[in-house]
């Protein structure tokens, strides 16, 4: 009898916790959109770059999903950034000239949440033209969400 007992309150338990965790996650695989979004985009993680003032710059990485969503990254460094001539050469690269804390770290976007990451385009010795600036996450795995913009220089 008492077997029975101890055997009817394990399987109670046991599927106390198996009904607990259906449905549920740690993680969210965010929709990886097309790189770029001009404007809201329900159910989608979107990310924007937009020039701030001449040589300041936001990346912003929204979260409008009805999920958390975790970035897991390797190191300090949570963006990196890059500028390009009009061949398409890159002339700069924020991460080949900086140097990050090498600890593991997250960040978790709930919904409605934003990461933003301002930076300032340093004094380079570039010739006249249109360049282009791309930015992106640098998480361990998953979706980087690159964009980019045109940034002109006199």
């Amino acid at each position: 009898m008492k077997a029975n007992k101890i055997l009817n309150t394990f399987f109670v338990l046991a599927l106390a916790m198996f009904l607990a965790a259906c449905g549920t996650t740690d993680s969210v695989n965010p929709d990886m959109g097309n790189g770029s979004s001009d404007g809201v985009v329900e159910d989608e993680v979107t990310a924007v770059l937009e020039q701030m003032d001449d040589d300041l710059y936001r990346y912003t990485v929204n979260n409008q999903t009805e999920e958390s969503v975790t970035f897991n990254f390797t190191s300090g460094q949570r963006f990196d950034y890059t500028i390009s001539n009009a061949d398409g050469e890159e002339v700069y690269r924020l991460s080949s000239v900086s140097s990050y804390i090498q600890a593991l770290g997250e960040e978790t976007l709930e919904p409605g949440d934003k990461l933003e990451y301002e930076f300032e385009i340093p004094p380079l010795d570039l010739e006249s033209g249109v360049y282009t600036i791309t930015a992106w996450l640098t998480p361990e795995e998953g979706p980087k969400y690159e964009v980019e913009i045109e940034h002109t220089i006199e």
